[in-house]
């Protein structure tokens, strides 16, 4: 079962990839939305929670010849610099993998600058008809970095991270095992910069199962008012969305402007956020839709803003200088 406890020997894996994508308009044999991007670099840091702080302990780094998008998409040419000959370089992807794995090792927590490695990575396993349960839990360090440095709500670039922490740059930036290190050196900077009890909290809030589904959406019939709307999307009672079990309410649904929003708690899968919105479609009807997901941190700043909003302000908001509704 996995544990997103941090304790000392935790080991954290920061990891990086890049990948080649395909060409628009060009036909391949197989679905393209199966496989959007193929993996060709990994890169990887680990480290080990000791005592309030973490220590880095190894270092993995592995370039990966790709088989079906043999050629560098123009993009990604740009902002890796990586060149065509260098694709022919690399070992096949399941050696990689299992030699990542193997760097990995047990109970390790995975944590990256922004969440789409694990979804790809899981992508390609899957492609490649390899097993593609990670079995590790996965931190988001962005939502994190912005809660400790005083930008919440805003996304920052792990360049812009790396200059707030004053961290020398040297290496380039878009090199997988290079963007690797300074995410691994910017959560470093986050424990050894904040309250060990505020960093071991977010941390664990943070760490997300990247082996189940985490949203799910939601599109209500048209109807010929917001509340009737709203009303369709609005059960008598929330249930977690994954596993269906009753969940305890956190914060209340409330009401600001076209939007409603809530926090609840399911015993087994953490915080569900939940989000619900009025839109009016052509023909001049009501219909709402609503994304229920486990809660990031960004959705934790979102709700609670909100809420501080509504509490100084109503349902009708802070009063914009625009006029504009929020939709």
């Amino acid at each position: 079962m996995l544990d997103r406890k941090i304790e000392d020997g935790t080991v954290f894996v920061v990891f990086d990839m890049e990948w080649n994508q395909p060409f628009t308009g060009k036909e391949y044999d197989f679905e393209v939305s199966e496989l959007s991007g193929e993996i060709i670099e990994i890169g990887a840091v680990r480290y080990e929670y000791q005592n309030g702080t973490i220590n880095r302990t190894g270092v993995f780094s592995c370039d990966i010849k790709p088989v079906k998008y043999k050629k560098l998409h123009f993009h990604v040419k740009k902002v890796t610099h990586k060149t065509n000959e260098d694709l022919k370089n690399g070992i096949d992807f399941k050696t990689a993998y299992e030699k990542f794995q193997k760097f990995c090792g047990p109970n390790a927590i995975l944590a990256g600058w922004g969440n789409s490695d694990p979804d790809m990575l899981k992508m390609n396993l899957k492609f490649f008809g390899l097993d593609d349960e990670l079995r590790m839990f996965f931190i988001d360090v962005q939502p994190v970095f912005s809660h400790f440095a005083g930008e919440r709500g805003k996304q920052r670039s792990v360049e812009f991270a790396v200059d707030h922490y004053g961290i020398p740059k040297t290496d380039t930036f878009h090199n997988a095992t290079a963007d690797a290190s300074y995410t691994g050196e910017v959560l470093k900077r986050i424990f050894d910069c904040s309250k060990t009890s505020e960093v071991l909290s977010v941390l664990s809030s943070s760490a997300i199962d990247p082996d189940i589904k985490r949203e799910f959406s939601a599109v209500g019939a048209p109807c010929e008012k917001p509340e009737e709307a709203l009303a369709l999307l609005t059960p008598s009672e929330r249930v977690c969305p994954i596993c269906k079990a009753s969940m305890f309410t956190e914060i209340k649904e409330f009401r600001i402007r076209k939007s409603v929003y809530a926090l609840y708690n399911c015993e087994k899968h953490g915080d569900i956020f939940v989000r619900i919105r009025v839109k009016k479609n052509k023909s001049g009807h009501y219909y709402a839709s609503s994304i229920e997901r486990i809660a990031t941190q960004n959705d934790y700043f979102l709700v609670a803003s909100k809420r501080e909003e509504y509490s100084k302000f109503g349902s009708k908001g802070e009063p914009k200088v625009d006029n504009m509704e929020e939709l």
